[in-house]
């Protein structure tokens, strides 16, 4: 677990994009996304410090952000037989993909344990640590490329891969 210590800004948001698969217009929020040593930190940049916040508005953005790219995709989706999905059925997809324990765990899958910035103080990460990290990224994945760019990132990381969203309707067409 890095502490921080002065992070690069161009060396630490390569870990993210490696992670999500997203490359960042604006490095800094690759960054901030993982901070979570201290209200603010100093970063370097170009050979200049910079001061950089910590990741809590971020993570707040990315809740919304994970449940409503989720939402419309339930919306979208149709069982075997083109029926639209319940509400129940969102609820158990929500909370399946987006609790703290699921994102934690598909956090810890694919290494943001390993990229967040803390405190020396901080010996490690728990799990909300990593849950509001993550929600954190997408959040900055959402500021730097907008809806389209989420929906890469959460392709990329396996949210659509639930049984809900799989089944494809496919309607039988017979010849006239």
């Amino acid at each position: 677990m890095p502490v921080a210590m002065n992070p690069c800004i161009e060396t630490k948001s390569i870990q993210v994009e490696d992670l999500t698969g997203h490359t960042f217009l604006d490095k800094r929020l690759a960054v901030e996304a993982v901070q979570m040593a201290a209200p603010q930190i100093a970063c370097v940049r170009n050979n200049r410090f910079e001061a950089l916040n910590n990741n809590k508005r971020l993570s707040i953005l990315g809740d919304a952000v994970l449940a409503k790219v989720l939402c419309a995709a339930w919306f979208d989706a149709r069982g075997p037989h083109g029926q639209a999905f319940s509400r129940a059925q969102w609820t158990e997809l929500r909370n399946s993909t987006l609790s703290n324990s699921a994102l934690a765990r598909r956090g810890i899958q694919i290494g943001i344990d390993r990229c967040i910035l803390t405190s020396a103080g901080t010996p490690t990460v728990s799990p909300v640590m990593v849950a509001t990290t993550f929600e954190a990224i997408i959040g900055a994945v959402y500021k730097d490329g907008g809806d389209d760019a989420v929906e890469r990132v959460m392709e990329h990381l396996g949210f659509f891969e639930h049984a809900l969203l799989t089944v494809t309707f496919r309607p039988i067409h017979f010849p006239p």
